[in-house]
């Protein structure tokens, strides 16, 4: 059988022929991106000797949860040779890292499928509020707006403050952050805590892409940060698509008026919004429970069932409320009434009201 292992720093290169093999969307200036920011700080966990058959990166980023900050992995360029499909190889490399996290601790993983049929069997479940197109705008705030008052220049409404799109300078970074993680904890349980770091490195994903950072400002005040890529027009004589990465406003204005301040800031190109619908994975349900949260309390009797990995299995009393979230583990005997339930089915259940904001960076 095919030993599984995690690769030495400077064994990780060796990844970039079946990279650029599974994912030939990639263009060379994202893989070198790629491979000189991510692989100097990620994990790569592997099955092959001379020639790689599967692997997985676990990128990790630090998430706040509800106040607390847990160190996650985002798992990404998950590849498995063509020569070695369809012989359970993914799905054994797979269990071995869910596992491995489990035994640290972590609380969860997460991942932007490509088929989500698959993940589904390995436990994994969409998160259930995820991405700003799925809140409700909040009201009483003042909306920008569209038109303009000067080449580039524009108003905030009710305020007579004039703002501008400006991009960011890596000296701004640190006030970056502190507006996003702000802003962000106003809106959502769990999201990328962002860093002068987290900037660096997303400057230079974006522009792999072609793509950059701008800040929108009055005077010297941030009022939003756009995130972008672009790509060339599939016909010619169309413009190219500029594809939204990321939009962060101090208001939340309605869909047609976040287009049109982007159409502002980025006058020659048609607009495109992505939204990442990530899915997350339970991999430490003693270490999950208690980062939770809920406006309503909750109290739980469950029999957990888990196929990959067995410490999560058994009898738990939970409960979660607006101070966190508590776990108990209870015996067979007292837990002969309790919901039986898979730890996808649990996972859901846990996270139906949670709010979540997580893009697709590597």
């Amino acid at each position: 059988m095919e030993e599984i292992y995690y690769l030495k720093q400077q064994e990780k290169q060796r990844t970039r022929e079946l990279y650029e093999n599974s994912f030939p969307e990639d263009s060379t200036e994202f893989v070198d991106y790629y491979y000189e920011w991510k692989i100097k700080e990620n994990e790569i966990l592997v099955m092959g000797d001379q020639k790689l058959q599967v692997m997985i990166h676990l990128n990790f980023y630090d998430l706040w949860i509800n106040g607390h900050v847990r160190n996650v992995p985002y798992l990404v360029a998950v590849a498995t040779d063509p020569g070695c499909r369809r012989q359970g190889k993914m799905g054994r490399v797979m269990k071995q890292a869910l596992q491995d996290l489990s035994k640290k601790s972590v609380p969860f993983t997460f991942l932007l499928p490509a088929d989500p049929a698959y993940y589904t069997g390995q436990g994994f479940v969409f998160f259930p509020q995820q991405g700003s197109e799925n809140r409700r705008r909040e009201t009483g705030q003042p909306l920008l707006k569209a038109a303009e008052a000067g080449p580039g220049i524009f108003e905030a409404e009710g305020t007579g403050d004039s703002l501008e799109w400006k991009q960011a300078r890596p000296e701004e970074f640190g006030k970056m952050a502190e507006f996003a993680n702000q802003l962000l904890g106003k809106r959502y349980q769990i999201f990328v805590k962002r860093d002068v770091y987290y900037y660096q490195r997303l400057l230079a994903e974006t522009r792999a892409e072609h793509g950059n950072v701008l800040l929108l400002k009055s005077e010297e005040n941030i009022q939003g940060i756009l995130v972008y890529g672009t790509e060339e027009a599939e016909k010619k004589g169309e413009k190219p698509i500029a594809e939204i990465k990321e939009l962060l406003l101090a208001s939340e204005p309605e869909l047609e008026q976040k287009k049109a301040l982007c159409e502002i800031a980025l006058p020659g190109c048609a607009i495109s919004f992505g939204e990442s619908q990530m899915m997350a994975r339970i991999t430490d349900l003693a270490s999950f429970l208690p980062i939770l949260k809920s406006s309503e309390r909750h109290s739980l009797c469950v029999k957990v069932r888990d196929d990959l990995i067995s410490s999560n299995c058994g009898c738990y009393r939970m409960e979660i409320g607006e101070e966190g979230g508590r776990i108990e583990r209870i015996s067979e005997e007292r837990g002969d009434r309790c919901q039986e339930l898979t730890i996808a089915e649990l996972a859901e259940l846990l996270l139906d009201d949670t709010t979540v904001f997580l893009n697709e960076w590597v």
